[in-house]
């Protein structure tokens, strides 16, 4: 190294620059460890926040193990405090029982019932990415649909909501005609393409209350609440006009685009005598409306079929509450549809094993 170079180089003390105190803006949060929505982030805002079962609470947990007002957290500045609301399963706070207020310090637990919570402190950073890291896990990485884990888990407790309130509940599982035609003659991206468009469609035709998830392939599944068989029915076929609607374009040609439902109501006899029961019985269901010729909807146990209703007869208005709402028998004759067929085989329900392990078998297209 040169005389010159040494003489022009100088050597200083690199003072950092100060961390900012991040203690002033954070935010007392609960995180769902175990039971429930796993991985969910409530951040408590208000001076006080109730938790319970209720859906008025202000963190609502649709648990059976936890009272519909279970506890209540007090919030000042950054101290956090819980109390009891005389619980039936009462609340546990680093394993001992709550009694009175007890004071919540940063990554404690809490149990709730059967629900094993996180309290902690973060600042909005660590908010958002907390959430990120919920929602990549119950969001399918294609559509942006929720995935199977957390149909499965809202399906658990839907059910139980259902069953504890003799409420009415549906599933429909839906698959995409001939859809593996569609890859080997267009490509996998143009089937990319189809689902997302279908899943938009889907969309489209669901209430807030509903729940749309993929489940797998090009199978997706809904799941509704507050709607009887009839409306069941009415529901189905809303959803398959507007698939089969869709104009879909690849490459300058038209891919022509229609789905299969099966249908099954927790009121509809044994079918639904259980979550995963309603699931297996949606499934028959799907297949018989694929023996039937696809692009219709099957419910199981149904002594007919539902066939198409005209599409003149499909409301635009994809939020209308009245869809869903009990209807009188449709007259294919006035609206101009195809009459349905007169007489179907019931749906068979297969039999189930004790742990209700579903297999899945090979479905036509």
């Amino acid at each position: 190294m040169s005389k010159n170079l040494m003489d022009t180089t100088l050597i200083t003390e690199v003072v950092p620059e100060p961390t900012p105190n991040r203690s002033a803006d954070r935010q007392g949060t609960i995180t769902v460890l175990v039971g429930g929505d796993v991985g969910a982030v409530f951040a408590i805002f208000a001076e006080t926040t109730t938790i319970g079962r209720d859906a008025e609470a202000d963190i609502a947990l649709d648990n059976d193990s936890v009272s519909r007002a279970h506890a209540r957290i007090w919030r000042s500045n950054e101290i956090y405090e819980i109390e009891d609301l005389g619980s039936t399963n009462g609340t546990l706070v680093a394993g001992v029982r709550v009694q009175g207020r007890v004071r919540l310090s940063d990554g404690v637990r809490v149990q709730l019932g059967n629900l094993l919570l996180r309290f902690a402190l973060h600042d909005q950073i660590d908010q958002q990415a907390s959430r990120s890291i919920y929602e990549m896990s119950i969001r399918d990485g294609l559509t942006n649909l929720y995935n199977r884990r957390y149909f499965d888990e809202r399906l658990s407790s839907e059910y139980a909501f259902a069953a504890r309130h003799r409420t009415p509940l549906c599933v429909l599982m839906v698959d995409v005609d001939h859809f593996k035609q569609v890859n080997d003659r267009y490509g996998h991206h143009a089937g990319d393409m189809v689902l997302r468009r279908i899943a938009a469609a889907l969309l489209s035709g669901l209430r807030t209350e509903d729940l749309l998830a993929r489940y797998g392939g090009e199978e997706f599944v809904i799941l509704g609440r507050g709607i009887d068989v009839n409306g069941t029915r009415l529901f189905a076929e809303r959803v398959r006009a507007l698939v089969e609607r869709m104009h879909v374009v690849w490459e300058g040609g038209h891919i022509p685009v229609t789905i299969s439902i099966g249908m099954a109501h927790n009121h509809s006899g044994p079918t639904g005598s259980t979550p995963e029961m309603l699931v297996a019985a949606a499934d028959s269901a799907l297949y018989a409306a694929k023996r039937g010729g696809r692009n219709r909807a099957e419910l199981a146990d149904s002594p007919g079929r539902y066939s198409a209703v005209a599409e003149e007869s499909v409301d635009r208005n994809p939020r209308k509450r009245s869809w869903h709402q009990p209807t009188a028998p449709v007259d294919h004759t006035q609206l101009g549809a195809k009459a349905p067929i007169a007489k179907v085989p019931t749906v068979e329900i297969p039999k189930l094993d004790p742990k209700f392990a579903r297999k899945r078998r090979a479905k036509p297209g």
